[in-house]
C-alpha cells in the first residue's frame, strides 16, 4: 500500500475527494485527511505519507508553503496541488518547491487522479530503488564507525534509534554446525516483515546483511514517543516481526534487540550484539534477547576483543599497531597453546582478507605458507603495517571522504562497467556533481584516474601472471584485445605484446 494524505480547507471539498476514489481498492492507504496546512504538517510528522494531496490557496499555510516545509522535512514525499484558479504565477511557484504536478478541480475525476498516481508510483519505486543503496552503504558506514557525528544527516536519519539483529539458526548435523543462509525467497519475504511500521512511531531506517545468515537492522522512533514507552514498543516490533517470521516462513530464528540508542552509539552498540550473537546455541530457539539484559560474555570469547581492537588500530597510528599486535602474539609465545593459536589465525587472517578487499591491496599474498610463531608475527605485522601505511598515504592527500570512497570503488571494481551515473546511484548524488569534485580534488577526470587503474592492474597481469593480452583486456574491463592495445598503446607507449616481451628480457 501506497500512503496517501489529503488536505483541503473546505471540509466539503475534501470528504468529496475522500470519496472520489477507491483508494484501498487501488493500492493506496489515505493516513489522514487535514483541514489546514498547520494541521497537516502536523499529521505529516505523524504518519510520514509517501503523497499529499492538497488544495492551493488556504488561509494562513497555503498549499505551496505546505509543499516547501514538506519537503524539507523529506525531499522524496510527492506533492500534488489542486486550485479552482487558472493561475501561472503560482503554478510556477509550485514547480520550483517541487511540486509534483498541478490539477484542476472543475477537471478532476477518479480516472484522471488515478492515472496521476501511477506515474507518480513509478517515480516512487525508482527513487526508492536508489534510496535502498544509499541506506545500504550508509549502514555499512555506520556499524563499522567509518562516519563521525558531524557527518550523519540527522534531517534524514532523526537521533532516536535502536539496532536488532536477526539471525538464522545454524544446525548441528552429526555433531558439526552446518552452515545455513538466507535464501532469496526468504530475503524477499522478510523485507516486507521488517520495513513495516509500527504505530506510525517506530519506521525502519536502513539493513544491511552482514553474514549469510545475519542481518542487522536500524530502526528510528519517532520523537513522539514517550521515553517511558520506548522499551515496550521495541519490544512489540520484535514480537511482529517473529510473528509474521514464524507465520510465513516457519524458520529457526533469534534476536537480539538494543534499547534506545543516538546515532553515535550504533556502532558500538552493533559490535556488542555481534558477540552475543556467537552464544545463540545456548538459548531457546525464536528467543528475542535484549542486549542490555544478557551478561557480558565477552572475555569468554577467545580473541574476539583483540582483534576488534586491531582493527581499530589499522585505522589509527603506527604504535597503536605495533603495540596490539605484540599484545596478541606475546600470549601466544607465553602460554604455547595450539588450541589458542589455532583459533586466532582463521580470525586474523578473515581480518587480512577484508582489509586487502577494501583497501584493494592484491600485492598481498594471502596464501604464503609459514613455519614457525615468528614467522606467523612477522607475516601479519607487515601486511597489516603496509595496509594502514596505504590507508594513510590516501589520507594525507587531503581529499574529501566522498572522493576516497570513489577511489576505493573504482580500485575494487574497476573490471565492471563503470560511469559517473552508476557512481551517482551508488552514492545518491548527481553523476555531473560527483565527476567535478573528483577533478577538482584529483586533477584528474574520473574517465583517466579508472584507465590508470586498470592499465596499471595490466602490467601486472601480463608480467606476474604471464596473462594473454586477450585475458588481460578482459581481466581489466575491455571488451575487445584490439581496444585494450589501443588504449595501452596510447599510455604506455607501445603495445600489450612489446612491453610483456622488453620487460621479461
Amino acid at each position: 500500500m501506497t500512503d496517501i494524505m489529503l488536505v483541503d480547507d473546505e471540509v466539503l471539498a475534501l470528504e468529496y475527494l475522500k470519496n472520489m476514489v477507491d483508494w484501498e481498492r487501488n493500492g493506496y492507504h489515505v493516513v489522514g485527511c487535514a483541514t489546514s496546512g498547520k494541521k497537516a504538517l502536523e499529521l505529516f510528522d505523524r504518519t510520514h505519507p509517501q503523497i499529499v494531496i492538497s488544495d492551493i490557496r488556504m488561509p494562513g499555510t497555503d498549499g505551496l508553503e505546505l509543499t516547501r516545509q514538506i519537503k524539507e522535512k523529506d525531499k522524496e514525499t510527492v506533492v500534488i496541488l489542486l486550485s479552482a484558479y487558472r493561475d501561472f504565477d503560482y503554478a510556477q511557484k509550485g514547480i520550483r518547491y517541487g511540486v509534483s504536478n498541478y490539477l484542476l478541480k472543475h477537471e478532476l475525476s477518479s480516472e484522471l487522479i488515478l492515472k496521476e498516481l501511477e506515474e507518480v508510483k513509478e517515480k516512487l519505486e525508482r527513487a526508492g530503488n536508489k534510496k535502498k543503496i544509499y541506506q545500504k552503504y550508509f549502514m555499512n558506514q555506520l556499524i563499522y564507525h567509518r562516519v563521525t557525528a558531524e557527518e550523519l544527516d540527522k534531517s534524514i536519519l532523526g537521533n532516536r534509534f535502536f539496532l536488532l539483529l536477526l539471525h538464522k539458526r545454524n544446525p548441528v548435523i552429526q555433531g558439526e554446525f552446518a552452515e545455513t543462509r538466507w535464501t532469496e525467497e526468504e530475503q524477499e519475504a522478510v523485507r516486507n516483515i521488517l520495513e513495516e511500521s509500527l504505530e506510525n512511531i517506530v519506521f525502519y531506517a536502513a539493513d544491511v546483511q552482514i553474514t549469510e545468515n545475519n542481518w542487522i537492522l536500524l530502526y528510528r522512533i519517532e520523537n513522539t514517543a514517550s521515553k517511558y514507552m520506548v522499551n515496550s514498543l521495541i519490544l512489540r516490533k520484535c514480537h511482529q516481526i517473529a510473528d509474521q517470521l514464524e507465520l510465513c516462513l516457519q524458520m529457526h530464528f533469534n534476536m537480539v534487540y538494543s534499547y534506545e540508542i543516538t546515532p553515535e552509539e550504533i556502532s558500538e552498540t552493533f559490535r556488542t550484539i555481534s558477540r552475543q550473537i556467537r552464544y545463540s546455541v545456548f538459548w531457546e530457539d525464536e528467543a528475542i534477547c535484549a542486549m542490555e539484559k544478557m551478561p557480558e560474555k565477552e572475555k569468554k570469547a577467545i580473541w574476539g576483543e583483540q582483534i576488534r581492537i586491531l582493527r581499530e588500530a589499522i585505522y589509527g597510528s603506527e604504535e597503536e599497531l605495533e603495540k596490539q599486535i605484540e599484545v596478541i602474539f606475546s600470549g601466544i609465545r607465553e602460554k604455547e597453546d595450539l588450541e589458542d593459536c589455532k583459533m586466532l589465525l582463521p580470525s586474523l587472517s578473515n581480518l587480512l582478507g577484508e582489509l586487502c578487499e577494501s583497501e584493494n591491496c592484491k600485492e598481498i599474498d594471502l596464501k604464503e605458507p609459514l613455519y614457525t610463531i615468528r614467522e606467523i608475527e612477522q607475516y601479519y605485522c607487515r601486511n597489516f603495517s603496509y595496509i594502514q601505511q596505504k590507508y594513510a598515504r590516501k589520507a594525507r592527500l587531503g581529499y574529501s571522504r566522498t572522493v576516497l570512497d570513489m577511489i576505493d570503488y573504482i580500485e575494487k571494481n574497476y573490471p565492471q562497467e563503470l560511469s559517473l551515473e552508476l557512481l551517482g546511484e551508488k552514492f545518491h548524488m548527481n553523476g555531473v556533481y560527483l565527476g567535478q569534485i573528483f577533478k577538482k580534488e584529483t586533477g584528474q577526470t574520473f574517465l583517466k584516474y579508472l584507465t590508470n587503474v586498470r592499465i596499471s592492474e595490466a602490467k601486472r597481469l601480463l608480467l606476474e601472471e604471464n596473462s594473454t593480452v586477450a585475458e588481460t583486456a578482459q581481466m581489466v574491463g575491455y571488451r575487445t584485445s584490439q581496444y585494450f592495445s589501443q588504449i595501452f598503446m596510447r599510455n604506455v607507449g607501445m603495445k600489450p605484446q612489446e612491453y610483456k616481451k622488453q620487460r621479461k628480457e
